[in-house]
């Protein structure tokens, strides 16, 4: 991973689909999200610990964050991100498809680099699809549990997934496997049962220090809630979507374009002063 102080600062403008994300990040691969990455801000003694933002398979910051990241930092958050996994010759938005466990040591350093630039003691991570499993990683197995207040991840692949048995078959099909492992190791890390799985499990998927949230759909077909729930404890909490709004039918890309689930990952950043999300019809894919 390239210096963090180093990585471009041209923003490009606050979307509210993935749609129209994807297009800029196409037309503009090295645009940030409005707000992310300032190594000038300062958290305040509302928001005392930084929100580092950590992307799902593929897209890259903007994809992923041009939603959260400016909204978070009208919150009155110091607001951060990285592309991680990054396998040279890829394109500039094709991240997150290296190994995992790298992934996971590229979060740690990072965080260290913020925690460094701002002065926090902590942060708190919002996460999406494959960095909810980076994260627990970097939590459990490269020194996260002292670094993390708050742990907020959208849709984690927590115990690996299967995607109907495609990922297991990919993970341990010895004509497939080898091919896919050397091009996308990532998928290969993710699958259930995986040895990246159970190294992240051991010990437990959680620590004591960490307050846990992990915000899950029953209309995700990717991720189910089964692999992404965490187990029952008092710093644990699995938010459904459909137990605040039944009326949500989005597939797995909305969760970071989609207000509903942003309010609800804002309610836990700051849970003092929660706001019910304006429940509306969500249907796949249109947000």
């Amino acid at each position: 991973m390239a210096n963090a102080r180093s990585q471009p600062v041209v923003q490009g403008p606050p979307q509210t689909n993935a749609v129209s994300a994807i297009r800029y990040a196409l037309e503009h691969p090295d645009a940030l999200p409005t707000g992310m990455n300032d190594f000038d801000c300062k958290p305040t003694a509302a928001h005392p610990r930084p929100v580092v933002l950590v992307n799902g398979t593929f897209g890259n910051m903007y994809m992923n964050w041009s939603m959260y990241a400016p909204r978070l930092r009208a919150d009155g958050y110091c607001v951060f991100g990285l592309d991680y996994g990054y396998e040279p010759g890829a394109a500039p938005y094709w991240r997150q498809v290296g190994p995992m466990n790298k992934s996971a040591a590229e979060l740690a350093a990072f965080v260290t680099t913020v925690r460094a630039a701002t002065g926090a003691a902590k942060v708190d991570l919002v996460t999406y699809s494959q960095g909810g499993l980076v994260a627990l990683n970097y939590v459990n197995r490269h020194g996260g549990a002292d670094a993390v207040g708050a742990l907020i991840a959208a849709a984690p692949p927590s115990h690996g997934i299967g995607v109907f048995g495609i990922l297991p078959w990919l993970a341990t099909d010895p004509v497939v496997s080898p091919p896919v492992g050397r091009v996308l190791p990532a998928e290969i890390d993710v699958a259930t049962d995986s040895e990246f799985v159970r190294q992240t499990a051991a010990g437990g998927l959680t620590r004591p220090t960490v307050r846990y949230v992990t915000i899950l759909s029953r209309t995700d077909t990717v991720i189910q809630p089964g692999e992404a729930a965490l187990p029952e404890g008092p710093n644990v909490t699995n938010a459904l979507i459909q137990d605040s709004c039944d009326n949500y039918y989005g597939d797995h890309s909305l969760y970071i374009y989609n207000e509903i689930a942003l309010r609800i990952v804002r309610n836990y950043l700051d849970p003092s002063n929660a706001i019910p999300p304006d429940c509306r019809l969500v249907l796949p894919i249109i947000n």
